[in-house]
């Protein structure tokens, strides 16, 4: 499966990663894997649900990550675990239970729980330890493969999203808190909003649009600008505004589904520019 976004970084990482095997004469192997982004996914027993977290995840992840599972009380590999990975064509080859005491001492970047149990009956990491908790419902107790079906379906969907996110190299830091205070505003969640259709608009474009007064539509577009939100360039006499291509993929990923989740939000504004737009011409 490809994932969105990676490719430039993969190629880096090669490069990367041919400099590096030159100069220590180490394995190509060997190499790809201690670039690797460490991942470890936790449940009860390591039996269905984080077996199939791991399966999917390095399927998935090609060379920037690497996950591995445990349980908090460990117990065989439920045999539809292997049915569903089957019907995917992902490999199951290596999976086997294994207790979280066995991995406990492993470098991990990332610590994915799968259950309140694991979230519950596991230390606390460390702080450098990005820690997530996606709550899947048990499919062992359930009867046939459609349950872990459903299991697989919903790890792909997250795992897709988790890499689309978390597979950029050099990004814009960006504290949410500030993200979603800036949002917060109606007028600056409109510019943000008519920057995602437009791409690209002037200061006169967007006071028209708005229907406000230029001097204060330019407040706000210094604060965004100011913020890292967005970025200005100069065309003549004209500066032109649009999202910062550095904002981190979890907001350029937002910002979308906003707009396409409030279609009519903008309805007003568009027709203003339009309207500005054709009368210039």
């Amino acid at each position: 499966m490809e994932i969105k976004g990676c490719e430039l970084l993969v190629e880096r990482m090669q490069s990367y990663t041919i400099a590096i095997r030159l100069s220590f004469g180490i394995s190509h192997t060997f190499c790809l894997d201690i670039m690797k982004k460490q991942v470890l996914f936790l449940c009860t027993g390591n039996s269905a649900r984080s077996q199939l977290a791991e399966a999917i995840f390095n399927h998935m992840a090609g060379t920037l990550f690497h996950a591995d599972s445990a349980g908090v009380h460990p117990s065989e590999v439920d045999p539809r675990v292997f049915e569903v990975l089957d019907a995917h064509s992902i490999s199951g080859e290596s999976l086997h239970s294994k207790d979280y005491a066995d991995v406990a001492n492993k470098s991990y970047d990332f610590v994915v729980t799968l259950c309140d149990n694991a979230k519950d009956e596991c230390v606390i990491f460390e702080q450098n330890i990005d820690q997530l908790h996606w709550n899947l419902v048990d499919p062992k107790p359930l009867e046939g493969t459609e349950p872990f079906q459903n299991t697989a379906k919903e790890l792909i969907e997250r795992i897709s999203l988790f890499l689309l996110v978390n597979s950029e190299e050099n990004r814009t830091q960006v504290d949410p808190s500030s993200f979603f205070k800036l949002m917060s505003d109606p007028l600056r969640l409109k510019i943000l909003m008519l920057l995602e259709d437009e791409q690209d608009l002037t200061v006169t474009d967007l006071k028209n649009a708005l229907n406000e007064s230029q001097p204060k539509v330019s407040r706000h577009l210094a604060l965004l600008r100011d913020t890292t939100f967005l970025k200005d360039t100069r065309h003549g006499l004209w500066i032109h505004y649009r999202l910062s291509p550095s904002l981190p993929m979890w907001i350029k990923h937002l910002l979308q589904i906003v707009r396409v989740g409030n279609p009519g939000i903008i309805n007003i504004e568009k027709n203003r520019l339009k309207a500005a737009q054709q009368s210039e011409q």
